[in-house]
């Protein structure tokens, strides 16, 4: 499981009223950004 403020992706979309795969999307799309903004 992936963790963001210690919540696992499961804690995670219960709480902001999200399906899973749509967070699991979410976070693959803020890390490429990341990526790219730090030049990696």
């Amino acid at each position: 499981f992936r963790f963001f403020a210690g919540f696992s992706v499961d804690e995670t979309a219960e709480m902001l009223g999200l399906g899973t795969a749509t967070v699991k999307r979410d976070w693959r799309s803020a890390r490429a950004w990341l990526t790219q903004q730090l030049g990696a």
